[in-house]
């Protein structure tokens, strides 16, 4: 098995667990309050780790471009995606909520075809049409 796939089945599975403590954790917890929470632990974890790369001299800087690019998705996609990810937690069904938030892969084929021109497969629309119908079977 490649580390490819390897890591990609570590986060499936972290992203599996946890909306169960997160829902859990939300039951007498804003969503404001749980996402300072969640990324102070997180800023915390990838300090200490960030502390120790830079020591053995594997740290560089990022260009100015890719640091927009970089906060920008930072924004996008854990500020703003957490918060609302949260909030439907708050109020709805883990089953019914994950699956709708798990439909991102769609969005980012489409904005990856739009944007970075990649190849449209016979392949890749049947996956999108299967999220797609994952989505609303999970979520009845």
């Amino acid at each position: 098995m490649n580390k490819e796939l390897i890591y990609a089945l570590l986060a499936a599975f972290s992203f599996g667990v946890a909306p169960i403590f997160e829902k859990l954790g939300l039951a007498r917890t804003e969503p404001t309050m749980a996402l300072f929470l969640r990324a102070s632990v997180t800023t915390a974890i990838i300090s200490v780790f960030l502390f120790m790369t830079a020591r053995s001299g594997k740290l560089a800087i990022p260009d100015l471009q890719s640091l927009i690019y970089v906060l920008l998705g930072g924004v996008f996609g854990v500020l703003f995606a957490q918060y609302f990810y949260f909030k439907a937690l708050q109020f709805g069904e883990v089953g019914r909520v994950m699956p709708v938030v798990g439909s991102f892969p769609v969005l980012a084929f489409l904005l990856s075809v739009v944007i970075f021109g990649e190849a449209i497969t016979v392949s890749k629309v049947a996956g999108v049409v299967l999220v797609t119908c994952g989505v609303v079977l999970l979520g009845d």
